[in-house]
C-alpha cells in the first residue's frame, strides 16, 4: 500500500481477495458497450458509494465498479471554494475498477473564473490518476450557473491526464429539451433517473419505446436506484449506475443485478 496514494491508504481500511466459491458467480446482462473506448475500463454496473461507512468486498472486480464519493466542493456567495474530503471508510477488494466522485454544491455564487480555478485545484487534490478508471463530476447546476460548470470542466479536462475520462452526472431534462451539455469535455453524462421528477418518468417512457436521447453523451448510461424502479429499456446496450439509500449489503446488490435482469 506504500505506492497507493493517501485517499486510498486512508479509506480502505481493509483489503480482501475474492475467494473462490464466495457466491458471487452471478450471470450479468449481456450487454453490447457502445461507450467510447475511454471508458472501456469501467464495467456494466458501477455502485455509488456515498458519503458513508461502505463495505464492498463481496463485490467480484470483473463483474462492477465503485464511483466512491471522495469528497465535496462549497461554493458560496464570491467567497473562495471549500473542499471537504470524504470521513467515512470504504472497503473494497483489489482491482476493483474505481471511479472518484466529486459533489458540488453552490450557493448565490458569483462564477468567476478564479472560482473556476479554485474548484479545478480542489478536483485535482482529491483525484489521482494512477489508480483511477475515471473521474465523475455532481452538480445540479441551475441555468444560471452554467457557464460556471463549462469553466470548471475545461479546466478539469487541460489538468487531468487524457486517458483518465471525465464523467458528469445529467438531470434528465439536460438530455432531452434543454441541451446545453453537448459542447462539455466530458465522456459521458449519466441521466439521473430518480428523484428527478416528471422529466425522468418521461425519459423512461421515451427509452421504453426504443427511442434514443437527443444528447448523445446521455446515450450510453443510466442512474437508478434501488429504492425506485430499477427497469431498463429493452435492448439496453449501455452501463447502469446504482445508488442505494443504505449501505450497501450482498443481498441488496443481489436483488438489484435480479431487478435488472
Amino acid at each position: 500500500m506504500k505506492h497507493w496514494p493517501g485517499w486510498l491508504r486512508g479509506v480502505v481500511l481493509v483489503v480482501a481477495f475474492v475467494l473462490i466459491g464466495n457466491g458471487l458467480n452471478l450471470v450479468m446482462p449481456q450487454l453490447m458497450r457502445m461507450w467510447t473506448p475511454s471508458m472501456d475500463g469501467m464495467p456494466d454496473v458501477v455502485l455509488w458509494a456515498w458519503e458513508r461507512p461502505e463495505d464492498l468486498r463481496f463485490l467480484d472486480p470483473e463483474e462492477a465498479g465503485i464511483a466512491v464519493l471522495l469528497g465535496h466542493i462549497f461554493i458560496e456567495g464570491e467567497g473562495e471554494p471549500r473542499l471537504e474530503r470524504r470521513k467515512q471508510p470504504l472497503l473494497l477488494t483489489p482491482k476493483t475498477p474505481l471511479m472518484a466522485v466529486v459533489r458540488i454544491e453552490a450557493k448565490k455564487i458569483d462564477g468567476n473564473p478564479l472560482q473556476a480555478d479554485k474548484v479545478a485545484e480542489h478536483l485535482m487534490r482529491v483525484f489521482d490518476d494512477a489508480v483511477l478508471k475515471a473521474v465523475q463530476i455532481d452538480f445540479d447546476a441551475g441555468e444560471i450557473d452554467r457557464a460556471f460548470y463549462s469553466m470548471i470542466m475545461t479546466r478539469l479536462r487541460g489538468a487531468l491526464p487524457k486517458r483518465v475520462p471525465i464523467t458528469m452526472t445529467a438531470l434528465a431534462s439536460w438530455c432531452e429539451g434543454d441541451r446545453w451539455i453537448g459542447g462539455l469535455p466530458v465522456d459521458e453524462a449519466v441521466p439521473m433517473l430518480f428523484r428527478m421528477g416528471p422529466d425522468a418518468e418521461e425519459i423512461r417512457r421515451q427509452l421504453n419505446r426504443g427511442e434514443v436521447l437527443t444528447e448523445p453523451l446521455c446515450r450510453t448510461s443510466l442512474g437508478l436506484s434501488t429504492d425506485e424502479s430499477l427497469q431498463v429499456p429493452p435492448r439496453w446496450r449501455g452501463r447502469v449506475y446504482l445508488f442505494h439509500p443504505k449501505p450497501w449489503t450482498k443481498e441488496a446488490y443481489d436483488a438489484a443485478l435480479e431487478s435488472l435482469r
